[in-house]
C-alpha cells in the first residue's frame, strides 16, 4: 500500500509580548525573559524555512479573560487574570503572522484544547506538525503530547523554542524527544527533509 505523502504545518505557541517583552506581564512578575527573546531570530528562521518548503504556518494566541479563566486556572499563581488580557499584552512579539498565515486563540496551555487547531490541521492533510515557541516546559510540550495523541508527527525545534530557564526547556525536550516526537534542530531538520523529500 503506498505510503501518505508527508504534509507539514509550523505551529507556533505563544510569542506574545506579556510573554516575552521586556515590558510585558512576566517581565514585572520579576522573571528573566531574555531566553524566550533569544529565539526570535530563530523562530523567523523557520518560518522562513516552512515558506520555502510550503507548509502551512499557523500562529497560536493566548488570550486569558473572563468568560474562560475558571477558579482553578486562577489558582495557579498571582496576576494570572491580568496575563494576555490586554490587546497590547496578547499582540505578537518579535514577529508577525502574515496574509494567508492563520491565527488560533488559545486558552489554556494546550493549543489543541477547546480551539479548531485539530480540525484545520485535518482538514488541509496535514500529518507532520513542527513546533516552535514558548515556554518549551509549558505551552510547548503540553501541545506536542497532545499533538502526538492524535497520531501526528511532532517534531520540537529545539533551537526555535524556549522555557525561562535552560533545565526546564532541556528536561522538557527530553521528555519529548524520549516519548512524544522528534526533536531536532531547524537546520538538521529541514537538511533532512530535503534529503527525504524524493522518497515523500
Amino acid at each position: 500500500m503506498a505510503k501518505n505523502p508527508v504534509k507539514e504545518a509550523l505551529v507556533i505557541i505563544d510569542m506574545q509580548n506579556d510573554f516575552c517583552s521586556s515590558d510585558g506581564m512576566m517581565a514585572k512578575r520579576g522573571i528573566d525573559v531574555s531566553s524566550v527573546q533569544s529565539i526570535v531570530p530563530n523562530v523567523q528562521r523557520a518560518v522562513e524555512h516552512a515558506k520555502r518548503n510550503e507548509c502551512l504556518i499557523i500562529y497560536i494566541q493566548t488570550h486569558h479573560h473572563s468568560l474562560s479563566n475558571a477558579p482553578v486556572w486562577e489558582s495557579r499563581s498571582e496576576g494570572v487574570r491580568q496575563l494576555c488580557s490586554t490587546l497590547w499584552g496578547k499582540d505578537f512579539y518579535g514577529i508577525r503572522p502574515e496574509k494567508n498565515d492563520l491565527v488560533i486563540e488559545k486558552n489554556r496551555y494546550d493549543a489543541f484544547l477547546g480551539t479548531n487547531l485539530d480540525l484545520i490541521l485535518r482538514s488541509q492533510g496535514v500529518n507532520r506538525v513542527l513546533f516552535a515557541g514558548c515556554t518549551t516546559n509549558v505551552c510547548v510540550e503540553s501541545t506536542v503530547r497532545h499533538g502526538f495523541m492524535l497520531n501526528y508527527e511532532t517534531i520540537t525545534l529545539e533551537d526555535a523554542t524556549a522555557a525561562y530557564s535552560q533545565n526546564e526547556h532541556e528536561n522538557a525536550l527530553f521528555n519529548l524527544k524520549q516519548y512524544f516526537g522528534k526533536v531536532r534542530t531547524i537546520n538538521n531538520y529541514f537538511k533532512e527533509r530535503e534529503l527525504l523529500s524524493g522518497n515523500n
